[in-house]
């Protein structure tokens, strides 16, 4: 026997005995909340119907195989004694009239039987299938008695399968720790930095630890990150890895280090996670059974594609792909099966953070989770975005009008949109409506009966309209149930174009939540310092640690100056022909391409008209980033830097944009970067409320709202250009107020610090 595993009534059922079909994410989770309400309901009442009622009762057995011994745990939904004294184990179902008795029913009953026989000693027990409606009223039932000896037959029955697809898994695992035992770091050497940041991943990993590291560009931050979380699973420290970046190149970089340390022997399986819309095969997405080839039947053709994908090691959004794709069941689901399996699952920061959207095997699965979090300064206002939600009645007139046209004004969900519509039409004509403090309960229970309805239709199959109905409904609902001082509620547009917005102020509590879940957690940037701003943001208790590493290339590489132009927003259009020459004179005088940032769109149109009209410039290409770019329209415009440093493409984009995080243009593809302003974002209501909360608590809420974001946001664009040892480039900030000191305090540390003497 080598080892011991804890495994789910429903799973061992679930291994033989299973649904056929995938049913839509929406019709699933509605049946889930009527299955609670009906368990309480039904338990409730069996408290006074039934002789010594218990319900929720924790039962457990074991198995033996031929490698593993199987400890099988659950909770029987009731027990209670008959008349005659004997013991019956009851399993509430959620079901219809006459509804039939489903195997996968039975066979968790039986199991629990024999579970309560083992326990208490008992030679014969009962067992009922109650099938009820929503409010617990019994719809059909189906009753038996079983000796235990039979309920012990029929437990190893079930169990056989179940262990021999654990044992099937643990030799993977055993082939996996007998490599990474052995496991060598796989470059010759280590980067200046790199190993003691490695070192302070394990040690955190080791001790369930938080750590804040601040390790630059160049340092090789995702192999250092992964290699000790290898190592730490090999030792046992935890089971998987779970790394989390904000964009698709940060998971095509994970996965490309996963490669590397395959190649230096390590046989631990790495998982990739995209979005479903991105691995869909169907041309619309409609995930019906009947409409989708690859829902239906989904869970009869599901253990053949598993079996398949045991032992492989690199599992990617393409090769999830194509064996979605050759055992015909949905690839998106595929994914998050592979990564209850898998020892390194890569995917965005949702899957862990967003409450909408998390997958909670990733961190609860058996043996825990380590969590390794890149472009950490990106985490907090994503997972205040995830928190917090906008309703506008221009949105809801949207869905409503689509809904019309597509399932007629009868329609239950056009009904409840009208009801919607009519609360928030009500609130907005209110004198008081933009002085709001708290959501309002009339809006809130016309947003309810939106989010019921909406998911009755999706259940039924219907598309775009129903899921954007559900998906406004199920997020102002959250928010407003969570709704708090920390909270803000932000009322605009008047009664024609009302909008409330609830913001969430501040994530650290969010965030430290779902990171005491893992076994150790590291969150990692090249712009994290000041890390007292850092704990403030992502949340952090006693004994957390920080690193902070300098950068590993020479100041010499980059030739950085700063032009002191007043560009602050009373002062733009005043200064704009300065800004243009400051520009076109850098761009005169230093050859190859150059990214060019500004502050925003706006501005950038500005300048941009400027700089055509300068005479030396008429032979130089001018790109511009524009706003919501797709994948494929970003790389189009990076293809005009592929060239040698002969090249005099210049690009014109924004900071904080899709270009100024995320790419990687080293060589002669890039050779000079102009940060145009200090960064600061645009001071909008929730940015006020943000900075108001934070200085109601005592903190610096200019610094922390704006500071140093804007110069996150700085260094992030200046850190394009030195990539490697042999990179060099010239650096231009303009700004006037790169010359106070606490903005010059916040480039000291990095490599632009380092070249302008800070």
């Amino acid at each position: 026997m080598s080892g011991k595993v804890r495994i789910s009534v429903r799973a061992v059922v679930e291994t033989t005995l299973h649904e056929s079909d995938l049913s839509p994410a929406a019709g699933a989770a509605r049946r889930m909340r009527e299955g609670a309400l009906a368990h309480k309901a039904r338990q409730g009442a069996g408290l006074t119907l039934e002789r010594a009622y218990r319900q929720e009762v924790a039962l457990s057995a074991d198995y033996k195989g031929e490698a593993l011994l199987l400890h099988v745990t659950g909770r029987a939904d009731g027990i209670f004694e008959r008349e005659d004294g004997l013991n019956v184990i009851e399993e509430i179902k959620l079901g219809a009239e006459a509804a039939p008795l489903i195997p996968a029913h039975r066979a968790q009953t039986a199991m629990y039987g024999h579970m309560l026989a083992k326990r208490e000693g008992l030679g014969r027990v009962g067992l009922r299938v109650l099938y009820v409606d929503v409010q617990g009223q019994r719809l059909a039932q189906y009753e038996e008695e079983m000796t235990a000896q039979a309920l012990e037959a029929e437990f190893n029955r079930l169990c056989a399968p179940a262990c021999a697809w654990e044992e099937e898994k643990s030799a993977r695992r055993e082939l996996r720790d007998a490599s990474l035992a052995s496991l060598r770091f796989p470059y010759d050497g280590y980067r200046a930095g790199q190993r003691k940041f490695a070192a302070n991943v394990y040690i955190a990993l080791r001790e369930k630890k938080r750590l804040f590291a601040q390790a630059p560009t160049g340092i090789g931050k995702t192999m250092a990150a992964l290699f000790p979380a290898l190592v730490a699973i090999g030792e046992g420290k935890c089971a998987r890895a779970v790394f989390l970046t904000a964009r698709t190149t940060g998971r095509r970089s994970a996965m490309d280090a996963m490669d590397r340390l395959h190649r230096a022997g390590a046989r631990a399986q790495a998982v990739e996670i995209a979005a479903k819309d991105k691995v869909c095969p169907q041309e619309r997405r409609d995930c019906r059974p009947e409409s989708c080839p690859y829902a239906a039947g989904y869970f009869d053709r599901l253990p053949d594609a598993l079996r398949a994908a045991l032992g492989r090691l690199r599992l990617g959004r393409e090769e999830i792909v194509s064996l979605a794709l050759e055992h015909r069941v949905c690839p998106f689901e595929l994914s998050l099966e592979l990564a209850a399996l898998a020892d390194v699952i890569i995917c965005d920061y949702n899957y862990v953070f967003d409450p909408l959207v998390t997958v909670d095997r990733l961190l609860g699965g058996p043996g825990g989770a380590c969590l390794l979090v890149d472009e950490a300064h990106q985490l907090a206002p994503r997972v205040r975005d995830a928190y917090s939600a906008v309703l506008r009645i221009d949105t809801l007139r949207e869905i409503r009008r689509e809904t019309g046209r597509l399932h007629g004004r009868s329609c239950a969900l056009y009904k409840a949109l009208s009801k919607a519509i009519a609360a928030f039409k009500e609130l907005a004509q209110d004198e008081a409506f933009e002085q709001m403090s708290a959501p309002d309960k009339k809006l809130s229970w016309a947003m309810e009966g939106v989010r019921e309805a909406a998911g009755d239709l999706l259940a039924r199959g219907a598309g775009g309209e129903a899921a954007d109905a559900f998906s406004l409904a199920a997020g102002y609902l959250f928010s407003a149930e969570r709704f708090d001082e920390r909270y803000a509620l932000i009322a605009t547009g008047g009664e024609k174009h009302a909008s409330i917005e609830l913001a969430l102020l501040t994530a650290e509590k969010e965030i430290l939540e779902s990171a005491k879940r893992a076994r150790g957690t590291v969150y990692f940037s090249a712009t994290l310092a000041p890390f007292e701003a850092a704990k403030k943001m992502l949340g952090s208790e006693e004994g957390d640690a920080c690193l902070a590493l300098p950068s590993p290339f020479d100041p010499a590489q980059l030739d950085a100056r700063i032009a002191p132009i007043d560009i602050r927003y009373a002062s733009r259009e005043k200064t704009a022909p300065q800004v243009a020459d400051a520009i076109g004179h850098h761009l005169r005088s230093h050859g190859g391409n150059t990214i060019v940032f500004f502050p925003s769109y706006a501005y950038l149109s500005r300048i941009g008209e400027l700089l055509l009209g300068q005479e030396e410039m008429l032979d130089t290409e001018f790109l511009r980033e524009k706003r919501g770019m797709t994948e494929e329209e970003k790389n189009a415009l990076l293809s005009a830097f592929e060239g040698s440093g002969e090249g005099r493409s210049v690009l014109l984009a924004v900071l904080g944009g899709a270009f100024s995080e995320g790419i990687d243009l080293p060589g002669e593809r890039l050779k000079n970067v102009i940060v145009v302003s200090t960064g600061l974002p645009q001071p909008d209501s929730r940015i006020r409320a943000m900075q108001a909360y934070y200085d109601g608590i005592g903190e610096d809420g200019f610094f922390l709202c704006m500071t140093l974001p804007g110069m996150i946001r700085v260094v992030q664009a200046a850190g394009r250009l030195i990539r490697t040892d042999s990179d060099t480039g010239s650096l231009l900030l303009i700004d006037s107020r790169y010359r106070h000191a606490r903005t010059r305090a916040l480039l000291a540390g990095t490599l632009v610090g380092d070249a302008l003497g800070i």
